[in-house]
């Protein structure tokens, strides 16, 4: 091997509070948000699609963000004014959200650059995914970063993996990509000719995009980053 592929959040790092939910939110103010119209505006069908016209700037992808949140909002009878008090609150959750590295990542990732091996991050994130790498402690640890707002793609498309292995140099045969989302870390990866590890951290609970079957054909599967370095010995 000589490069090793990470997703981010539930990979490296994660936040202990994200703040209220959206149900919460929308509670707060006097209405409803139904778990259908969460899921049509912000999770069904959005994973493997290209959005290259919200992809120009930081600018054009923050208002595709805004625009998908007032649609949603919008399909709850939530007014318009009261639609912006949420998005303005939002952006403040947001500005002071905390990250935490897993105890393990630092060690496993030094430990890899030890046996010369590039290091990149490539995740479905928003514009500003060094500045979240930055707020869990882990900037200057990979040597590149990908995000899928910057690509105009989301994992599991097939562009995401050829633009972080554009920033390698790597051959797909001598990388791996680990990660804990089965669509977007296994089948893409594998589809792309990458070798996926499956580190799926019980904390987490269930991914909701793994075969049923636990897939029949070899994926290496563990609880942590230490089992990476097995892989690369």
């Amino acid at each position: 091997m000589k490069a090793v592929i990470f997703d981010f959040y539930g990979t490296l790092a994660e936040t202990p509070d994200w703040g209220p939910s959206w149900q919460e939110m929308v509670a707060d103010v006097g209405y409803e948000l139904p778990d259908d119209v969460r899921d049509r505006w912000w999770n069904d069908g959005i994973d493997g699609t290209e959005h290259d016209e919200h992809s120009q700037s930081r600018a054009h992808y923050v208002a595709w963000q805004q625009a998908r949140i007032r649609g949603m909002l919008a399909d709850c009878a939530v007014p318009v004014d009261v639609q912006e008090e949420l998005i303005m609150r939002v952006r403040d959750i947001g500005a002071h959200r905390r990250m935490r590295a897993y105890d393990e990542v630092t060690g496993v990732l030094d430990a890899l650059r030890g046996r010369r091996l590039t290091l990149a991050i490539c995740s479905n994130w928003d514009w500003d995914l060094e500045e979240a790498i930055e707020a869990a402690g882990l900037s200057g640890t990979v040597d590149a970063v990908v995000s899928s707002a910057w690509v105009g793609a989301r994992k599991p498309h097939r562009r995401m993996y050829q633009a972080v292995l554009d920033r390698t140099g790597t051959a797909p045969a001598d990388t791996l990509f680990v990660g804990d989302t089965w669509s977007c870390d296994v089948e893409g990866p594998r589809a792309a000719g990458l070798r996926p590890v499956y580190v799926r951290r019980p904390h987490l609970g269930p991914d909701a995009t793994a075969p049923a079957d636990r897939d029949t054909q070899a994926v290496h599967r563990a609880s942590d980053l230490r089992a990476v370095l097995d892989l690369v010995s």
